[in-house]
């Protein structure tokens, strides 16, 4: 079962630096990226847990059902609402609100980040224009490796 978990798990990283690009490139994580991790999240979770799969499953809704509210109200995106949802079922529902903690962390270094790049984009050139928004993957990736930091060192045997 370890290598069947380092596959999931380096396939995982995979999906997520493919969100991280495209959110980078083109303010757009893409349906299927979304999916996958969610997929992977089911088998894993099945497979390799002991029978918690149907709560990650049920935290999972509840996390999207609440994105979704957050979607309507343009707190965030729905390309990030989606990237939260597939990887809480990678999660339990008590490390839910963790989850969220480290999503926010996160994303106030990649925010300060934006910040001081355009600071000095405007200190070189008084028209150059401020950051429009922070593209918010890098940040719900970083909360989620904070938590599942065995996902980075997976080897495959």
């Amino acid at each position: 079962m370890a290598d069947l978990e380092s596959v999931l798990n380096l396939t995982l990283l995979a999906l997520l630096a493919g969100s991280v690009f495209s959110d980078l490139t083109r303010r757009l994580i893409p349906n299927f990226v979304c999916l996958g991790i969610f997929l992977l999240g089911l088998v894993h979770a099945v497979l390799l847990s002991s029978g918690e799969w149907i709560y990650s499953l049920v935290g999972c809704g509840v996390v999207l059902l609440g994105g979704l509210g957050l979607h309507q109200k343009k707190v965030l995106g729905g390309g990030d609402i989606k990237l939260i949802s597939a990887l809480s079922v990678w999660l339990l529902p008590i490390e839910l609100t963790r989850f969220v903690l480290s999503i926010m962390i996160a994303g106030g270094l990649v925010g300060a980040a934006y910040l001081a790049v355009g600071f000095v984009r405007r200190l070189r050139d008084k028209q150059a224009p401020a950051a429009a928004g922070v593209p918010y993957a890098l940040a719900i990736v970083g909360g989620f490796l904070a938590l599942r930091p065995e996902v980075l060192t997976s080897t495959v045997l």
